[in-house]
């Protein structure tokens, strides 16, 4: 096989999914796709009451990421993989390692995934399987400093 047949076949799963949209259902705890123009809407993952906020497309790897606040109060919170059509679900941030991961960046390049942890006042990232999980910033500890509403961490987009 020739090595541009190769290329052809590798980057023919990204055909399927060219010009889709990815969104999530926070309520629902949903995550759907549909054409740009908002027709075609599938829900391809729906877990319920997880409490979905942030979402990446890795469309070269074939795989979507999203965060799962969970309950504010707890160190629950998770951050979930599926293959673009929403098969294969698996949690690469346990609960217990992000308190509520909300907003999340892709850095392709690095293999790497970027969150912030609102109630754990944490800016963090991990490797796209979920090891290396770092603490980059935090900027409180405790009961009293999650409660400060000026310590939780909020990423809004990677340079």
């Amino acid at each position: 096989m020739s090595s541009a047949n190769s290329r052809a076949k590798a980057t023919k799963p990204a055909a399927k999914t060219a010009g889709r949209l990815y969104f999530l259902d926070l309520a629902a705890g949903r995550v759907l796709t549909s054409n740009p123009d908002g027709s075609d809407v599938k829900t391809i993952v729906n877990e319920g009451r997880k409490l979905p906020d942030g979402i990446v497309v890795d469309v070269a790897a074939g795989h979507i990421y999203w965060t799962n606040m969970g309950n504010p109060k707890a160190n629950d919170g998770t951050i979930d993989r599926a293959d673009l059509d929403g098969k294969n679900v698996t949690s690469i941030v346990p609960s217990g390692a992000t308190w509520t991961p909300k907003q999340l960046q892709l850095d392709a390049k690095n293999r790497k995934l970027y969150w912030s942890d609102r109630e754990g006042m944490r800016v963090m990232r991990a490797n796209l399987d979920g090891s290396n999980i770092e603490t980059l910033v935090e900027t409180g500890h405790g009961e009293a400093g999650r409660l400060d509403a000026r310590n939780w961490c909020v990423v809004s987009r990677l340079m």
